[in-house]
């Protein structure tokens, strides 16, 4: 098999003069480990929370929103947040400061980079950034055909878009036949990453590629529930899974200490009381006659 040729000139680059400085070690560096830079280069979100909104975003972030996005551009981490609280904007907040990074650092004769967004389903995530960012923004999926692609197709979708909204399943076959090389990946973002268990495509991107990798991105993981495997009935049990899950994805979970502001936007559970009678008559009598039955 072929290995594509991969194309050099970044498309976040359009817009800059062509004119560009050869980039000293240290830039390179920069370039190629995304995930050293931030936790050198980030302050101590946990005792400074920005309190200033990305200026280049249209909506507004909420506090709790800063302070994940904060801890999670000075770290790898996986964003442990109720359904509805917002998790996918605090991606986007994290993909044009990452995207702005590239336009800083990047020149003609390095490789391509990309931004990575893996979800189960794609199109919603696809649509929230392309609306949210002035970037380059591609979808993949199963139905579209991408299976059947070749390194070309690949090629020419790496050499036009800046971000790549995709299946779990779809990175992890690209990356096994080499159309797309995992030294190309500055950010990688895994929705409901909880799913990273087992033979799960998360599982094997982050062993046959992550963790064999010189030049790791950076990772942000989302899910509503860090724990999902059956079984799970004590606390060792919670924290065992979860050790494993940050294990698995190279990151630290974070989640908001304080839920005033959260639970002000999150969709709550209706509470009902219903009152009963306690219990008149017990069965003693046939409690004692089945275990005479059961001692003969």
């Amino acid at each position: 098999m072929h290995s594509p040729r991969i194309p050099l000139i970044n498309p976040l680059k359009r817009k800059r003069s062509n004119t560009h400085e050869v980039p000293d070690d240290a830039v390179v560096d920069q370039i190629n480990n995304p995930k050293a830079v931030a936790e050198n280069q980030s302050m101590d979100v946990d005792d400074q929370p920005s309190s200033t909104p990305t200026p280049h975003l249209a909506f507004q972030p909420r506090e709790y929103q800063l302070k994940v996005h904060g801890v999670a551009m000075r770290r790898n981490t996986i964003a442990h947040l109720d359904t509805g609280a917002g998790k996918t904007m605090i991606a986007v907040m994290m993909i044009k400061d990452m995207a702005q990074s590239l336009k800083n650092l990047t020149t003609p004769n390095l490789l391509k980079k990309l931004i990575i967004f893996l979800a189960p389903t794609v199109h919603l995530q696809f649509e929230v950034i392309k609306v949210n960012t002035d970037l380059e923004v591609g979808e993949y999926y199963g139905a579209k055909g991408v299976d059947e692609w070749d390194a070309k197709s690949w090629e020419k979708e790496i050499s036009e878009h800046d971000v790549l909204v995709m299946t779990p399943q779809i990175l992890l076959d690209a990356l096994r036949k080499a159309f797309l090389s995992f030294e190309m990946i500055y950010f990688l973002i895994l929705d409901e990453c909880h799913r990273a268990s087992g033979n799960h495509p998360y599982t094997r991107i982050m062993t046959e590629f992550y963790h064999k990798s010189r030049n790791k991105p950076k990772v942000f993981g989302m899910t509503a529930s860090p724990v999902i495997r059956k079984g799970v009935s004590s606390v060792e049990d919670c924290e065992e899974q979860i050790s494993e899950l940050e294990g698995i994805l190279d990151s630290q979970i974070y989640t908001v200490e304080n839920r005033t502001e959260l639970e002000q936007f999150i969709p709550s559970a209706k509470e009902i009381y219903k009152f009963y009678d306690p219990k008149v008559s017990s069965n003693l009598e046939l409690k004692t006659k089945v275990e005479s039955l059961w001692s003969k």
